[in-house]
Protein backbone atom coordinates (compact mmCIF):
# COMPACT_ATOMS: atom_id res chain seq x y z
CA UNK A 1 0.00 0.00 0.00
CA UNK A 2 3.07 1.88 0.67
CA UNK A 3 3.76 2.66 -3.10
CA UNK A 4 0.63 2.90 -4.22
CA UNK A 5 -0.08 6.11 -1.92
CA UNK A 6 3.14 7.13 -3.13
CA UNK A 7 2.76 6.65 -6.87
CA UNK A 8 -0.96 7.53 -6.94
CA UNK A 9 -1.12 10.27 -4.13
CA UNK A 10 1.67 12.71 -5.10
CA UNK A 11 1.84 13.91 -8.69
CA UNK A 12 1.42 17.40 -8.10
CA UNK A 13 1.25 18.32 -11.68
CA UNK A 14 -0.57 15.33 -13.08
CA UNK A 15 -3.57 16.54 -10.58
CA UNK A 16 -3.47 13.05 -9.24
CA UNK A 17 -5.34 13.14 -6.14
CA UNK A 18 -6.89 9.69 -5.77
CA UNK A 19 -6.09 5.64 -6.91
CA UNK A 20 -9.38 5.63 -8.81
CA UNK A 21 -9.37 9.24 -11.22
CA UNK A 22 -13.02 10.26 -12.34
CA UNK A 23 -12.12 12.12 -15.36
CA UNK A 24 -14.25 13.73 -17.63
CA UNK A 25 -15.13 12.68 -21.48
CA UNK A 26 -18.32 14.33 -23.53
CA UNK A 27 -20.39 15.12 -20.16
CA UNK A 28 -19.32 12.09 -18.61
CA UNK A 29 -17.95 10.57 -15.62
CA UNK A 30 -15.20 7.88 -16.21
CA UNK A 31 -13.10 6.24 -13.62
CA UNK A 32 -9.50 5.50 -14.49
CA UNK A 33 -6.44 4.26 -12.61
CA UNK A 34 -4.08 7.52 -12.68
CA UNK A 35 -0.51 6.88 -10.94
CA UNK A 36 3.25 7.34 -12.27
CA UNK A 37 5.43 4.76 -13.18
CA UNK A 38 8.36 6.43 -10.98
CA UNK A 39 8.26 9.25 -8.88
CA UNK A 40 12.54 9.18 -9.19
CA UNK A 41 13.59 12.16 -10.87
CA UNK A 42 17.19 13.97 -11.82
CA UNK A 43 15.34 16.83 -13.04
CA UNK A 44 15.39 19.88 -10.85
CA UNK A 45 12.47 21.65 -11.60
CA UNK A 46 11.40 24.32 -9.30
CA UNK A 47 7.73 23.60 -8.85
CA UNK A 48 7.90 20.10 -8.37
CA UNK A 49 7.53 17.79 -5.51
CA UNK A 50 9.76 14.90 -6.92
CA UNK A 51 12.63 17.54 -7.99
CA UNK A 52 16.05 16.19 -7.18
CA UNK A 53 17.11 16.42 -3.73
CA UNK A 54 13.28 17.32 -2.30
CA UNK A 55 13.12 14.64 0.76
CA UNK A 56 10.33 11.93 -0.57
CA UNK A 57 10.29 8.74 -0.94
CA UNK A 58 11.24 7.44 -4.02
CA UNK A 59 9.19 4.26 -6.04
CA UNK A 60 8.69 2.59 -9.04
CA UNK A 61 6.25 0.23 -10.17
CA UNK A 62 7.53 -3.03 -11.61
CA UNK A 63 5.98 -3.37 -15.28
CA UNK A 64 4.11 -6.88 -14.24
CA UNK A 65 2.67 -5.57 -11.16
CA UNK A 66 1.00 -2.37 -12.47
CA UNK A 67 -0.14 -4.78 -15.31
CA UNK A 68 -2.06 -6.94 -12.55
CA UNK A 69 -3.53 -4.40 -11.08
CA UNK A 70 -4.87 -2.61 -13.65
CA UNK A 71 -6.46 -5.77 -15.08
CA UNK A 72 -7.93 -6.42 -11.45
CA UNK A 73 -9.69 -3.35 -11.38
CA UNK A 74 -10.34 -3.51 -15.17
CA UNK A 75 -12.48 -6.73 -14.63
CA UNK A 76 -14.05 -5.78 -11.77
CA UNK A 77 -15.39 -2.78 -13.40
CA UNK A 78 -13.93 -0.58 -10.86
CA UNK A 79 -11.80 1.21 -14.28
CA UNK A 80 -12.22 1.80 -18.04
CA UNK A 81 -8.77 2.71 -18.21
CA UNK A 82 -5.23 3.86 -16.95
CA UNK A 83 -3.15 7.00 -17.13
CA UNK A 84 0.39 6.88 -16.75
CA UNK A 85 2.85 9.70 -16.46
CA UNK A 86 6.69 9.11 -14.76
CA UNK A 87 9.26 11.14 -13.21
CA UNK A 88 12.15 10.05 -14.86
CA UNK A 89 13.79 6.67 -14.46
CA UNK A 90 16.97 6.97 -16.22
CA UNK A 91 16.93 8.91 -19.06
CA UNK A 92 13.85 9.77 -21.13
CA UNK A 93 13.89 6.50 -23.51
CA UNK A 94 14.37 4.47 -20.81
CA UNK A 95 11.08 5.89 -19.39
CA UNK A 96 8.92 5.99 -22.23
CA UNK A 97 9.88 2.64 -23.07
CA UNK A 98 8.70 1.03 -19.82
CA UNK A 99 5.42 3.52 -20.05
CA UNK A 100 5.25 1.58 -23.60
CA UNK A 101 5.45 -1.87 -22.33
CA UNK A 102 2.84 -1.67 -19.36
CA UNK A 103 0.63 -0.60 -22.46
CA UNK A 104 1.76 -3.73 -24.56
CA UNK A 105 1.11 -6.10 -21.86
CA UNK A 106 -1.95 -4.63 -21.14
CA UNK A 107 -3.26 -5.66 -24.40
CA UNK A 108 -1.17 -8.76 -25.04
CA UNK A 109 -3.40 -9.69 -21.79
CA UNK A 110 -6.66 -8.75 -23.27
CA UNK A 111 -7.28 -5.19 -21.89
CA UNK A 112 -9.88 -3.26 -24.17
CA UNK A 113 -9.87 0.10 -21.62
CA UNK A 114 -8.84 3.58 -22.52
CA UNK A 115 -5.21 3.86 -22.21
CA UNK A 116 -3.45 7.51 -21.78
CA UNK A 117 0.00 7.95 -22.01
CA UNK A 118 2.09 11.08 -21.08
CA UNK A 119 5.47 10.99 -22.44
CA UNK A 120 8.52 12.46 -21.58
CA UNK A 121 10.46 15.26 -22.84
CA UNK A 122 13.20 14.25 -25.31
CA UNK A 123 10.72 10.58 -26.10
CA UNK A 124 12.91 9.33 -28.88
CA UNK A 125 10.85 9.32 -32.43
CA UNK A 126 10.34 5.69 -32.12
CA UNK A 127 8.66 4.87 -29.01
CA UNK A 128 6.45 8.04 -30.13
CA UNK A 129 5.12 5.77 -33.23
CA UNK A 130 4.65 2.61 -31.05
CA UNK A 131 2.97 4.69 -28.52
CA UNK A 132 0.71 5.78 -31.12
CA UNK A 133 -0.50 2.98 -32.54
CA UNK A 134 -0.87 0.96 -28.73
CA UNK A 135 -2.40 4.29 -26.35
CA UNK A 136 -6.04 6.34 -27.23
CA UNK A 137 -4.23 9.19 -26.13
CA UNK A 138 -0.87 10.56 -25.91
CA UNK A 139 1.05 13.87 -25.21
CA UNK A 140 4.37 15.69 -23.62
CA UNK A 141 3.83 18.21 -21.22
CA UNK A 142 4.40 21.75 -22.07
CA UNK A 143 4.16 23.33 -18.85
CA UNK A 144 4.69 26.53 -19.56
CA UNK A 145 4.31 28.88 -22.86
CA UNK A 146 7.70 29.97 -23.72
CA UNK A 147 11.40 28.81 -24.00
CA UNK A 148 12.87 31.37 -21.63
CA UNK A 149 10.07 30.65 -18.93
CA UNK A 150 10.69 27.34 -19.56
CA UNK A 151 14.45 27.56 -18.71
CA UNK A 152 13.26 29.37 -15.79
CA UNK A 153 11.16 27.28 -14.00
CA UNK A 154 12.72 23.37 -15.27
CA UNK A 155 16.48 24.57 -15.82
CA UNK A 156 17.76 21.02 -16.12
CA UNK A 157 14.94 19.54 -18.18
CA UNK A 158 16.11 19.84 -21.48
CA UNK A 159 15.24 22.15 -24.68
CA UNK A 160 11.70 23.44 -25.14
CA UNK A 161 11.99 23.94 -29.00
CA UNK A 162 13.14 20.49 -29.61
CA UNK A 163 12.40 18.36 -26.45
CA UNK A 164 9.10 19.49 -26.05
CA UNK A 165 7.75 21.81 -28.77
CA UNK A 166 9.36 19.13 -31.49
CA UNK A 167 8.27 16.04 -29.73
CA UNK A 168 4.80 17.51 -29.94
CA UNK A 169 5.09 18.28 -33.56
CA UNK A 170 6.11 14.36 -34.24
CA UNK A 171 3.09 13.11 -31.96
CA UNK A 172 0.76 15.41 -34.17
CA UNK A 173 2.15 13.84 -37.77
CA UNK A 174 2.04 10.37 -36.04
CA UNK A 175 -1.88 11.54 -34.91
CA UNK A 176 -2.54 12.29 -38.59
CA UNK A 177 -1.42 8.56 -39.98
CA UNK A 178 -2.48 6.56 -37.22
CA UNK A 179 -5.70 8.42 -37.90
CA UNK A 180 -6.05 6.94 -41.39
CA UNK A 181 -5.05 3.41 -40.47
CA UNK A 182 -7.47 3.37 -37.19
CA UNK A 183 -10.17 4.50 -40.04
CA UNK A 184 -8.84 1.83 -43.00
CA UNK A 185 -8.38 -1.13 -40.04
CA UNK A 186 -11.81 -0.75 -38.60
CA UNK A 187 -9.78 -0.05 -34.99
CA UNK A 188 -11.89 0.68 -32.35
CA UNK A 189 -9.33 0.99 -29.37
CA UNK A 190 -5.36 2.24 -30.02
CA UNK A 191 -4.46 4.43 -32.72
CA UNK A 192 -4.74 7.47 -30.68
CA UNK A 193 -8.54 7.20 -30.90
CA UNK A 194 -9.11 9.98 -28.46
CA UNK A 195 -6.52 11.83 -30.04
CA UNK A 196 -3.59 13.73 -27.92
CA UNK A 197 -3.04 16.45 -24.96
CA UNK A 198 -0.86 18.19 -23.20
CA UNK A 199 -0.93 20.01 -19.93
CA UNK A 200 0.64 24.07 -18.83
CA UNK A 201 0.59 24.91 -15.04
CA UNK A 202 -0.77 28.37 -15.36
CA UNK A 203 0.34 31.07 -12.60
CA UNK A 204 4.38 29.74 -12.27
CA UNK A 205 6.31 32.77 -13.93
CA UNK A 206 4.15 35.88 -14.68
CA UNK A 207 2.97 34.85 -17.81
CA UNK A 208 -0.30 36.35 -19.10
CA UNK A 209 -3.43 34.64 -20.46
CA UNK A 210 -2.65 35.69 -23.68
CA UNK A 211 0.25 34.20 -23.63
CA UNK A 212 -1.55 30.81 -23.08
CA UNK A 213 -4.06 31.27 -25.61
CA UNK A 214 -1.69 32.34 -28.40
CA UNK A 215 -0.19 28.98 -27.86
CA UNK A 216 -3.22 27.18 -27.60
CA UNK A 217 -4.48 28.25 -30.57
CA UNK A 218 -1.22 26.70 -32.01
CA UNK A 219 -2.03 23.44 -30.48
CA UNK A 220 -5.63 23.38 -31.32
CA UNK A 221 -5.14 25.09 -35.05
CA UNK A 222 -1.82 23.82 -36.14
CA UNK A 223 -1.47 20.71 -34.27
CA UNK A 224 -4.60 19.22 -33.87
CA UNK A 225 -5.17 18.73 -30.41
CA UNK A 226 -7.88 17.59 -28.31
CA UNK A 227 -7.39 19.03 -25.33
CA UNK A 228 -5.30 21.52 -23.48
CA UNK A 229 -5.20 21.09 -19.79
CA UNK A 230 -4.38 23.89 -17.42
CA UNK A 231 -3.26 23.39 -13.95
CA UNK A 232 -3.15 26.58 -11.66
CA UNK A 233 0.44 26.77 -9.55
CA UNK A 234 0.52 25.95 -6.19
CA UNK A 235 3.11 26.18 -3.79
CA UNK A 236 5.18 23.21 -2.66
CA UNK A 237 6.91 22.98 0.56
CA UNK A 238 10.80 22.76 0.16
CA UNK A 239 10.99 23.72 -3.22
CA UNK A 240 12.53 27.36 -5.01
CA UNK A 241 8.64 28.49 -5.90
CA UNK A 242 7.71 27.49 -2.13
CA UNK A 243 6.66 31.17 -1.54
CA UNK A 244 4.76 31.94 -4.65
CA UNK A 245 1.09 32.61 -4.42
CA UNK A 246 -0.92 30.13 -6.04
CA UNK A 247 -2.96 30.78 -9.27
CA UNK A 248 -6.46 31.49 -8.49
CA UNK A 249 -8.69 28.83 -10.05
CA UNK A 250 -11.35 31.69 -11.17
CA UNK A 251 -8.19 32.38 -13.74
CA UNK A 252 -7.90 28.67 -14.79
CA UNK A 253 -11.90 28.56 -15.49
CA UNK A 254 -11.66 31.80 -17.76
CA UNK A 255 -8.69 30.33 -19.53
CA UNK A 256 -10.49 27.05 -20.19
CA UNK A 257 -13.92 29.08 -21.65
CA UNK A 258 -11.44 30.89 -23.63
CA UNK A 259 -9.50 28.00 -25.06
CA UNK A 260 -12.90 26.11 -26.17
CA UNK A 261 -13.75 29.80 -28.05
CA UNK A 262 -10.72 28.63 -29.63
CA UNK A 263 -11.29 24.83 -30.26
CA UNK A 264 -15.07 24.57 -30.67
CA UNK A 265 -16.02 28.17 -31.90
CA UNK A 266 -13.92 28.93 -34.61
CA UNK A 267 -12.99 32.15 -32.38
CA UNK A 268 -9.54 33.28 -34.48
CA UNK A 269 -6.47 34.78 -32.55
CA UNK A 270 -7.58 38.41 -33.38
CA UNK A 271 -11.31 37.67 -31.67
CA UNK A 272 -9.11 36.46 -28.27
CA UNK A 273 -7.01 39.11 -28.33
CA UNK A 274 -10.31 41.51 -28.39
CA UNK A 275 -11.02 39.89 -25.07
CA UNK A 276 -8.09 40.55 -22.58
CA UNK A 277 -7.13 43.75 -21.13
CA UNK A 278 -4.12 45.98 -21.68
CA UNK A 279 -2.09 43.78 -19.12
CA UNK A 280 -2.81 40.89 -21.46
CA UNK A 281 -5.37 39.22 -18.86
CA UNK A 282 -8.93 37.54 -19.12
CA UNK A 283 -11.22 39.42 -17.05
CA UNK A 284 -12.45 37.09 -13.95
CA UNK A 285 -15.66 39.02 -13.60
CA UNK A 286 -17.67 37.67 -16.95
CA UNK A 287 -17.50 35.22 -19.16
CA UNK A 288 -15.20 35.55 -22.76
CA UNK A 289 -17.90 35.39 -25.01
CA UNK A 290 -20.01 37.95 -23.30
CA UNK A 291 -17.11 40.12 -23.14
CA UNK A 292 -16.65 39.44 -26.77
CA UNK A 293 -19.94 40.38 -27.75
CA UNK A 294 -19.17 43.60 -25.21
CA UNK A 295 -16.22 44.94 -26.98
CA UNK A 296 -17.61 44.17 -30.55
CA UNK A 297 -20.80 45.57 -30.62
CA UNK A 298 -20.87 47.14 -34.09
CA UNK A 299 -20.95 42.93 -35.24
CA UNK A 300 -24.13 42.51 -33.67
CA UNK A 301 -27.34 42.18 -33.21
CA UNK A 302 -26.97 39.30 -35.77
CA UNK A 303 -29.54 38.24 -38.44
CA UNK A 304 -30.66 34.20 -36.96
CA UNK A 305 -31.74 33.92 -41.08
CA UNK A 306 -28.88 35.13 -42.72
CA UNK A 307 -25.91 34.55 -40.36
CA UNK A 308 -23.34 31.58 -41.13
CA UNK A 309 -22.44 29.27 -39.52
CA UNK A 310 -19.38 30.52 -37.66
CA UNK A 311 -21.56 34.05 -36.82
CA UNK A 312 -23.90 32.27 -35.34
CA UNK A 313 -21.64 30.72 -33.06
CA UNK A 314 -20.40 34.37 -31.79
CA UNK A 315 -23.80 34.25 -30.65
CA UNK A 316 -23.86 34.11 -25.85
CA UNK A 317 -26.03 31.19 -25.17
CA UNK A 318 -25.18 29.71 -28.82
CA UNK A 319 -23.32 26.60 -29.06
CA UNK A 320 -22.31 23.90 -31.93
CA UNK A 321 -25.08 22.16 -31.29
CA UNK A 322 -27.61 24.89 -31.22
CA UNK A 323 -26.24 26.12 -33.99
CA UNK A 324 -26.49 23.33 -36.50
CA UNK A 325 -30.13 23.23 -34.60
CA UNK A 326 -30.62 26.61 -36.27
CA UNK A 327 -29.22 25.93 -39.95
CA UNK A 328 -31.61 22.69 -40.00
CA UNK A 329 -34.54 24.66 -39.30
CA UNK A 330 -33.29 27.45 -41.58
CA UNK A 331 -33.06 24.89 -44.50
CA UNK A 332 -36.57 22.94 -43.56
CA UNK A 333 -38.66 26.11 -43.58
CA UNK A 334 -36.84 28.76 -45.19
CA UNK A 335 -36.26 30.86 -42.43
CA UNK A 336 -36.25 30.57 -38.11
CA UNK A 337 -38.96 32.58 -36.02
CA UNK A 338 -39.03 33.19 -32.26
CA UNK A 339 -42.05 30.32 -31.87
CA UNK A 340 -39.06 27.73 -33.24
CA UNK A 341 -36.52 29.24 -30.75
CA UNK A 342 -39.11 28.88 -28.69
CA UNK A 343 -39.31 25.42 -29.07
CA UNK A 344 -35.52 24.72 -29.11
CA UNK A 345 -33.80 26.85 -26.03
CA UNK A 346 -34.63 27.09 -22.39
CA UNK A 347 -36.24 30.23 -21.22
CA UNK A 348 -33.30 31.51 -19.77
CA UNK A 349 -31.41 31.05 -22.58
CA UNK A 350 -33.40 32.26 -25.22
CA UNK A 351 -33.42 35.47 -23.33
CA UNK A 352 -29.96 36.49 -23.55
CA UNK A 353 -30.19 35.10 -26.95
CA UNK A 354 -32.41 37.82 -28.37
CA UNK A 355 -29.99 40.59 -26.87
CA UNK A 356 -27.64 39.69 -29.13
CA UNK A 357 -30.13 38.77 -31.95
CA UNK A 358 -32.97 40.12 -34.93
CA UNK A 359 -35.02 37.96 -36.91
Amino acid sequence: MSKWKILTLSAKWDRIRVPIYEASAKGRRISILKTLLTNACPYQCKYCAFRRGRRVERRTWDVNELVNVTLTLWRKGAIKGIFLSSGILKDPETTVEKQIEVAEELRRRGFKGYIHLRLMPGAPKDLIWRAAVIADRIGVNLETVSKDYFSEIAPDKGDFKVDILKRMEWISRAYRIVKQQRERLHRKIGYLSAGIDTQIIVGVIGETDLEHLRVTFKLYRDMELRRVYYSPFESIPETPFETKQPCPIARVLRLYQASYLIRDYEFTLKDIESIVNDSGMLPLDKDPKRIYAERNKDLYPINLNEAEYHELLKIPGVGPTLAKKIIRIRDKKSRIGIEDLRRILRKKTLHEVLNYVEI
